[in-house]
């Protein structure tokens, strides 16, 4: 068992080389946390700041372990309790105190997400968010590159900075937190995990969290130490804070330091936590307060005469009332600014409909040469390197990593394999298993561990198998990287690559079929491209891997080895959030995109002796180049849009309702929709997946409807 009574060991702080004046620092940081935090808790209750998150109770396990760290130096990534860590490691209570009011110049998040989601890259803390263990994976990510020396490290040379990660006990239940730690210590990574267990998750006991008692016993299952330290006593917190930074520091790999410690108010100012612990149990706790405890270990070792001790909480009083009142009297975050950092790079219109396109390189024309299933850039040399879908994925990769050594590829079967697909052949003996990292089976961390990477300067390129297993990831694709951008005021970027081969055609039935686009379409922030031709998917993926936004880059299976076309060698860009007219008409026109972009030529051209009919790729899903889908449709009077996913939500109900909405007076006929019946997935019999699959039969059948014919 823990001990969890009063500090106790003569002279401790001597022996864990501590001087008298830091000691009495690390009073004042305590101090000050408890006074921040009571100050903001009664500014909620006289209803001046409107929501509050409690730290008190735990800054012996906050300032204990942040003194361990090099403020600025070492990466930490701080959960939504952790005023005493941030305080220590730099941020001010002015600064604390604009994220408690909401104020436009919050550091933090500009306003826009609830107080105590700290993050600034000047310190090198990483902005935080409300799902809880999200950010474990970034951990890892982050502390991989620091070992390898790659991303913003000086010289791109090895250092001996360390990642510190915190969460609460609560975190411990989700998958995050085993996929992060299993790859901490495959990787043997310097990173410090550190859980505050206060005994809740809001109310849920530990006992109802977690089979094990301590959950530091889980760390030799992950290949690291784990440290089971008592958080009302700062200096045995920083003692082992201290021996795991210093193992990571030396390269001994991970470790896992779970302290004991309590929270004495509620779970937030919105928590009623007497529903679920007692006044006896909460006022036992704070008789073994670490702010307390701290103070008498002071006056026993003659470091806090009485007239300082009362001189500290003045001068600290006078300190939190300063920066209350001051942030009090900045201004309201503006209503205008709610539409500001949805994007690194815009392109496009922004929210309220103005153009917003930033030098976007001028956009080639492709146009289909014949029967056998080749396409051609316009001006491109005769002579270019003709190349199927999936070879062009591969020179692509292959391109991008030999020009920008920031550039690194992980995946499962990414390594010796090449993948599943062949994508990555040739990458692994040619890059090394530094920059082609196979990874578990852990869609969540491949894609967060990534985030970490391009958080730390690289330019990760994150594979999934196949689409189908995306979902998996979800949370770290939906809620982090679309949104830290926004949600830190632009004070992060996360430029990152998601590769995901989609759709049907290939007899992959329920789980290698599916179409995912409208789901991560739907996202602001997360910028989705389906290119369909050689061309296309070298062009956009050069220029995905400059963009300073996540990119899902979706590749069409049934295209990989159908489709074939040039691939110039001199260096090109297809631009993000450009559509391209493939094929010009004035009676209808075609929008759809990926592998149906084809089809849709082909039924153009069997259609030629009845009508004239357009044919627009979107390329870029989200966001939509609106001008060119409001132009064809104005030109042409009649809309059919074409794709493989589910009709009811999919794609084509925004493109229709953007048409109905920006062209209807032009229109000679309603939007007509074509897409896959309302069926989970495509089935695995090839007699069913014919019958419900969107071919050029069925494309020329809803033209010659939509035109009367």
């Amino acid at each position: 068992m823990v001990d969890t009574g009063t500090l106790h060991t003569h002279d401790l702080h001597t022996r864990l080389g501590i001087s008298p004046d830091d000691l009495v620092a690390m009073y004042k940081e305590m101090l000050l946390t408890r006074v921040l935090d009571q100050k903001i808790w009664a500014l909620n209750r006289m209803g001046k700041a409107p929501f509050a998150i409690s730290s008190q109770g735990h800054e012996g396990a906050q300032i204990g372990t942040a003194w361990a760290l090099k403020a600025g130096f070492d990466t930490v990534l701080p959960y939504y309790r952790d005023l005493g860590v941030v305080l220590t490691l730099g941020m001010t209570p002015y600064e604390v105190m604009l994220g408690a009011f909401a104020r436009a110049d919050d550091p933090c998040s500009g306003g826009r997400q609830m107080p105590n989601h700290w993050g600034c890259s000047r310190l090198k803390i990483i902005t935080g968010s409300s799902p809880i263990s999200t950010h474990l994976p970034h951990a890892v990510g982050i502390a991989y590159a620091l070992k390898h020396g790659i991303g913003d490290t000086p010289d791109r040379k090895a250092t001996n900075a360390v990642v510190a990660c915190y969460f609460g006990d609560g975190a411990t239940a989700k998958g995050d937190f085993h996929e992060a730690l299993n790859f901490a210590g495959i990787h043997q990574l310097p990173v410090v995990f550190v859980c505050e267990n206060n005994g809740y998750a809001i109310s849920v006991p530990t006992s109802k969290e977690s089979a094990v008692v301590d959950i530091a016993e889980r760390a030799h299952s992950y290949g690291m130490s784990g440290y089971i330290v008592d958080g009302n006593n700062v200096l045995d917190v920083y003692e082992s804070m201290h021996a795991a930074v210093t193992r990571a520091r030396q390269g001994d790999g991970p470790s896992l330091i779970e302290v004991k410690t309590y929270r004495y108010l509620a779970h937030t100012s919105d928590d009623d936590d007497r529903v679920y612990r007692s006044r006896d149990e909460v006022e036992n706790w704070k008789r073994r307060d670490p702010l307390v405890n701290l103070k008498r270990y002071l006056i026993e070792q003659r470091l806090l005469p009485e007239a300082v001790e009362a001189a500290i909480l003045d001068e600290t009083q006078t300190m939190v009332d300063e920066a209350a009142a001051r942030a009090e009297a900045m201004e309201q975050a503006p209503g205008e600014n709610v539409t500001m950092h949805v994007w690194a790079k815009p392109v496009g219109r922004d929210a309220v409909g103005n153009s917003v396109r930033q030098g976007v390189v001028a956009e080639t024309a492709s146009s289909r040469q014949g029967d056998n299933a080749e396409v051609m850039g316009e001006g491109v040399e005769s002579d270019a390197p003709r190349m199927n879908v999936i070879e062009a994925v591969r020179f692509a990769l292959r391109d991008v990593m030999e020009a920008d050594d920031r550039v690194m590829i992980l995946g499962e079967d990414v390594g010796q394999k090449g993948g599943v697909f062949g994508a990555t052949q040739g990458l692994l003996a040619e890059f090394g298993d530094v920059r082609v990292v196979d990874s578990p089976l852990a869609e969540s961390t491949i894609v967060g561990s990534a985030i970490g990477l391009a958080l730390h300067g690289l330019r990760p390129i994150a594979e999934i198998q196949f689409a189908d297993f995306i979902h998996s990831a979800f949370d770290q694709i939906v809620s982090e990287a679309a949104r830290i951008h926004y949600r830190s005021n632009g004070d992060f970027s996360v430029p990152m690559v998601i590769r995901a081969p989609w759709g049907g055609g290939v007899h992959g039935a329920l789980y290698h079929s599916q179409a995912i686009e409208a789901f991560y379409s739907h996202i602001p922030g997360l910028k989705v491209v389906a290119p369909s031709t050689p061309y296309d998917v070298v062009g956009m993926l050069r220029e995905a891997i400059e963009d300073p936004d996540p990119v899902l880059f979706l590749e069409h299976k049934k295209t990989y080895r159908l489709i074939k076309g040039p691939v110039p060698s001199t260096p090109y860009r297809v631009p993000i959030g450009k559509a391209e007219v493939v094929r010009e008409g004035t009676d209808l026109t075609i929008l759809t995109y990926g592998l149906h972009r084809h089809l849709s030529l082909e039924a153009a051209e069997s259609l030629s002796g009845e009508a004239n009919v357009e044919v627009v790729d979107l390329r870029t899903l989200n966001p939509l180049d609106v001008d060119a889908i409001v132009n064809s449709a104005c030109k042409c009077g009649r809309v059919l849009v074409v794709h493989e996913d589910v009709k009811t939500m999919g794609l084509g109900a925004e493109v229709a309702a953007l048409v109905a909405e920006e062209a209807f007076w032009d229109l000679d006929a309603p939007v007509v929709r074509l897409g896959l019946a309302n069926i989970p997935a495509m089935p695995f019999a090839s007699t069913s997946e014919a019958a419900v699959t969107v071919d050029v039969a069925k494309i020329v059948e809803a033209a010659r409807r939509l035109l009367g014919i």
